[in-house]
């Protein structure tokens, strides 16, 4: 490991070269001295309002929890802390917990990450990593497969393909940037290749990639003289394929690999690992449903694109989508199919509270097409003028009616006024029930007696529906204290010096580790000490439990000794109860004699302690 300092103003800002191989070892120093560092050098609040939609409400800050299937704003930012906490399902952190949790990514690179973005020069060095995923040889394969594929492009047995890829207008940049190969007519050359490479046959047969002739112990590769779109998970890592035909076939153009340990579709948005950034940039996400799509899209400067491969859009797919922006716009094919792919994405986002922009393509074209037929103008102007939900609804519900038609317009109306009893937005209700006044000349009045008054309510914060817990003198007096001590210092040497032992166990264990945290560093931060206990799923969350007290802005000395004198008198409880329950059992005299003056001394500590409370 080797480190350097620079100077900013009269800021130090250090810049670190970290051998990721040996991280373990080095970790304790490094510890306080530079992850903290980084983490104090971002801001929880900006970080995640660029990923979840933030309210300001009173200190905090609250937004839908990105890490259950939320439906209303029930987690809680606090600046002050620099920690996140959700009230329904539990999931707390720092920054670094947050964006591993996020982007699934390592907790070193979500330490990277925070870097880059706070300007500190953190360089990781994977050359020594460790590779210890589970599925690490599914994932080894992919990557000798992607090799061969790529290899494949360049091989005289491609020139059909690579005239194809020339007849859509594919530039061979685009071909590079996203990785595509071909897969040859022989059968059996990857399965060969991967066999070469000493994988067993029970691997090979899991990566969805080779496949078992009945009645044989043949394997053979599943693809076959298919152009080849790698595809990603959310982590960048290689899990399948999308093969596209070339030589004219009109069924089975497109074909997914099977599912695996590491793939599955109804998980997987291609490009989504690349689009994460732009998406970020142009706050808006785009939704095609195939690689040529995509990859069209992205040759005339779209990149915020992603695609649903063909398959039914999700409820997987939707809550991906929300961890990139709360603002969608739907691109699917112009056909049939393509409208109940669109329909079924809407009622997924509905789903979880989102509302996407539609798209829809003339003469059955889907975006590749659209794109070289009508040209980025075009398609620009189709963006920008996407229809929200309820102009697409409306646009349905025209397609088969004659507005010239009193019967037709009279259940046009009354399926729009049961659409807009649906919505929440008050100003979007109010211009859309103008515009149906318009279109069937019904009252505003009318309409809007119909519709009925939307209820309005403040931002709600979801809390648990799990009846509140009844807490005892003990525990009450255990989680004030642990509160207390994640905030001053003074709590925690008034808890070294009078408790030995908490009565809970996660609460024994939260103040045994505060302590230490506080003995190892000299002060206590919350979101360092959870970096400290970034492994530790138990006390993170018990951080989260204690952390949404209310205690005073200053310590009382007496509140904590009333704390600390319940918390004792508890322990002397079981204690004596320990002593009368082995005394009645006992048979050995001397051991009775020597029981019951520790019954005694026990009465009288809790007499005398009594007394001076």
């Amino acid at each position: 490991m080797n480190f350097f300092c620079q100077k900013k103003g009269n800021e130090k800002i250090s810049s670190y070269i970290i051998d990721v191989g040996f991280f373990g070892e080095v970790i304790s120093l490094l510890e306080n001295s530079v992850i903290n560092d980084i983490r104090n050098s971002v801001d929880i609040v900006e970080v995640i309002s660029d990923r979840v939609p933030l309210t300001a409400r009173g200190k905090n800050y609250f937004g839908v929890c990105p890490f259950h299937d939320d439906h209303s704003p029930s987690m809680s930012v606090s600046r002050e802390k620099q920690i996140y906490t959700c009230f329904s399902c539990g999931a707390t952190g720092n920054v670094f917990k947050f964006l591993q949790d996020f982007e699934n990514i390592s907790f070193l690179e979500a330490v990277q990450w925070c870097a880059d973005l706070a300007g500190i020069p953190f360089q990781l060095n994977y050359s020594h990593e460790k590779k210890n995923e589970k599925f690490q040889t599914l994932y080894d394969i992919y990557e000798i497969a992607q090799k061969f594929y790529q290899n494949n492009m360049n091989s005289k047995e491609a020139k059909d393909a690579k005239q194809y890829l020339k007849d859509r207008a594919l530039p061979d940049e685009a071909i590079k940037t996203f990785e595509i190969g071909l897969s040859l007519e022989k059968g059996n050359l990857l399965t060969n290749l991967l066999k070469q490479k000493h994988y067993d046959d029970k691997d090979l047969l899991a990566s969805g990639l080779v496949g078992e002739q009945e009645n044989s112990i043949q394997l053979y590769d599943l693809y076959r003289n298919r152009i080849m779109f790698p595809l990603h998970d959310a982590r960048g890592r290689l899990v399948g394929y999308n093969g596209r035909a070339y030589h004219g076939e009109t069924t089975n153009k497109y074909v997914n690999s099977k599912e695996s340990p590491i793939f599955k579709k109804r998980e997987i948005l291609y490009n989504y690992h690349r689009a994460k950034e732009a998406v970020r940039i142009k706050k808006c996400v785009i939704i095609m449903e195939g690689p040529m799509d995509v990859i069209r899209a992205y040759t005339i400067g779209f990149s915020n694109v992603v695609a649903s491969l063909g398959t039914a859009f999700g409820s997987e797919q939707a809550l991906l989508v929300r961890k990139l922006s709360s603002n969608v716009i739907l691109c699917f094919d112009g056909d049939e199919a393509g409208l109940k792919a669109t329909k079924s994405a809407i009622e997924e986002f509905s789903k979880i509270g989102m509302e996407p922009r539609v798209v829809r393509l003339e003469e059955n074209l889907d975006p590749d097409e659209y794109i070289r037929k009508y040209g980025k103008d075009a398609f620009l102007h189709k963006l920008n003028t996407a229809m929200d939900t309820i102009e697409f609804k409306e646009f349905l519900l025209k397609a088969n009616i004659d507005m010239d038609n009193t019967v037709d317009v009279a259940n046009y109306a009354n399926a729009m006024i049961e659409e807009f009893k649906k919505m929440k937005d008050e100003t979007l209700l109010e211009v859309s029930m103008a515009k149906l006044s318009e279109e069937t000349h019904l009252s505003i009045d009318f309409i809007r007696g119909k519709v009925g008054d939307i209820e309005k309510k403040p931002l709600e914060i979801n809390l648990p529906i799990s009846p509140r817990k009844k807490w005892t003198k003990w525990e009450k007096s255990e989680r004030n204290l642990l509160a207390y001590m994640l905030k001053f210092p003074n709590a925690i040497k008034m808890y070294d010096k009078k408790i030995t032992h908490m009565p809970t166990d996660q609460y024994r264990q939260l103040g045994f580790q505060i302590s230490s945290f506080y003995r190892k560093y000299g002060y206590i931060d919350v979101a360092d000490l959870l970096t400290e206990l970034r492994d530790d799923t138990s006390a993170i969350e018990t951080i989260g439990e204690i952390s949404q007290l209310k205690v005073r802005e200053e310590l009382d000395s007496e509140e904590i000794e009333d704390y600390l004198n319940n918390i004792k008198e508890y322990n002397e409880k079981v204690q004596l109860d320990i002593y009368q329950k082995e005394l009645k059992k006992s048979n050995d005299y001397n051991r009775k004699i020597e029981l019951a003056k520790k019954v005694v001394a026990s009465k009288l500590r809790s007499e005398e302690d009594n007394g001076r409370n």
